[in-house]
């Protein structure tokens, strides 16, 4: 089973044409997947339209968080929710499509990887219709995200990633992050286990500007003191205390809230 989870906060507006796309993904797929729609505390009708939708489509599910944390924690409770043997996730809006979600998946098996990340800087097109100060904005704090962070990936920060099961329950219950530096940290915690990671070259379909939760300049200065914190915290994780440091991990979750 092929398990897409989906990160969903004050989504109303995105769900309407998001839901009936994943029904028909849902239906195509003969049973062998499955949806999970990871709600992060929202307050509007999000959590309703779901639930409305899974009485339809029993492949479709809602698990849900009891307050709002960040975009991390609602990654992360998905992805441990899943049961799929291969799990991506993306955003509510599919900006990458799902045929992206299909792609990444053959390349799961294809390669015997643990986890296959999505890069825009690899496609001709793959910043879609940003405009030219904002796509050169975007790879600028990718790329000083990625000097900061020590990783080898050309994007790390892009919103659909998958994993094969027993990568996604080994990097997802270490992981502490709950906003958005917890792309970050996913890609730490696979390299100090020695997951093998690939990339996978997408593109973005659509992008609502005005609905992006990320503030480029306000988030920086917070990712950069995350991935201090997120070098420390996993400085000594080795496969060897992989599961000493799962108890750690939970402890310090609460220091990354928001």
């Amino acid at each position: 089973m092929l398990s897409l989870i989906i990160p969903v906060y004050n989504e109303e507006k995105n769900l309407p044409s998001t839901l009936p796309k994943l029904a028909e993904w849902l239906e195509n797929g003969k049973g062998s997947r499955e949806v999970v729609l990871s709600d992060d505390g929202s307050v509007d009708g999000s959590a309703e339209m779901i639930c409305e939708w899974s009485e339809k489509h029993p492949g479709m599910r809602l698990v849900s968080a009891e307050r709002n944390q960040g975009k991390g924690a609602a990654v992360r409770l998905g992805m441990l929710s899943a049961v799929g043997r291969y799990r991506v996730f993306t955003d509510c809006d599919l900006a990458y499509g799902l045929e992206a979600v299909r792609r990444i998946e053959e390349r799961l098996m294809d390669t015997g990887a643990g986890a296959v990340i999505g890069s825009r800087a690899l496609h001709p097109s793959g910043y879609g219709e940003y405009s030219f100060v904002r796509r050169m904005m975007s790879k600028v704090y990718v790329d000083l995200l990625k000097v900061a962070g020590g990783l080898t990936q050309t994007d790390s920060q892009c919103g659909i990633k998958g994993f094969s099961a027993d990568a996604a329950e080994r990097i997802f219950s270490l992981c502490t992050v709950n906003g958005f530096a917890f792309d970050l940290e996913v890609l730490t915690v696979a390299k100090r286990l020695g997951i093998r990671t690939v990339e996978i070259a997408v593109n973005v379909l659509r992008h609502d500007q005005e609905a992006s939760k990320v503030g480029l300049v306000k988030d920086t200065v917070k990712m950069l003191r995350d991935v201090r914190r997120i070098k420390r915290l996993h400085r000594e994780l080795s496969p060897e205390n992989e599961l000493s440091r799962r108890t750690e991990a939970a402890a310090n979750r609460s220091e990354f809230d928001g």
